[in-house]
């Protein structure tokens, strides 16, 4: 075999290899994101929703990226409310394709439907407790920190 086709070959194996250790564009853009959300106080990580199917209809579990504020200085942990983006059985006073997901203390509804009506498409949970909020998102091309972060500013005043 003609050494030029071995140094070909050898440089070709080391270059792919190399190559496919380097982050896709995607990969980067979600690390950034996330980079740029904890700097700004959340905490990131990837989570499931579980659905409770039998008392609020919503069948499938969720699983997204969860972006958590929590308010230390709030000793109580007691739930508020949640919203899921899929049809389930009480969708009183929600946009379309919203559902409300466990037993909950309504926020005032106008707010809420206009707040819920400003999410992109990729936020699929919205969710209050009295310490902490919770945006649960698929992070599509169009979502940044800075829309996550105003966005659970906004849910945790409703």
């Amino acid at each position: 075999m003609n050494p030029v086709f071995i140094v070909i070959f050898i440089f070709l194996a080391v270059f792919g290899s190399v190559y496919m250790l380097k982050p896709s564009i995607r990969d980067q853009r979600l690390a950034k994101l996330r980079l740029d959300a904890i700097k700004l106080g959340l905490q990131v990580k990837l989570d499931k929703f579980k659905a409770d199917s039998k008392k609020t209809g919503v069948r499938d579990d969720i699983i997204a990226a969860r972006y958590l504020r929590f308010d230390a200085d709030v000793k109580s942990q007691e739930f508020r409310w949640c919203v899921v983006r899929q049809a389930g059985w009480d969708t009183d006073g929600l946009p379309e394709g919203w559902s409300w997901h466990g037993d909950v203390k309504s926020p005032e509804i106008s707010a809420l439907s206009s707040f819920l009506e400003q999410l992109s498409e990729d936020i699929v949970v919205v969710e209050v407790y009295d310490n902490r909020t919770c945006l649960m998102t698929t992070e599509g091309k169009d979502t940044s920190v800075e829309m996550i972060n105003r966005w659970i500013d906004q849910a945790t005043n409703l």
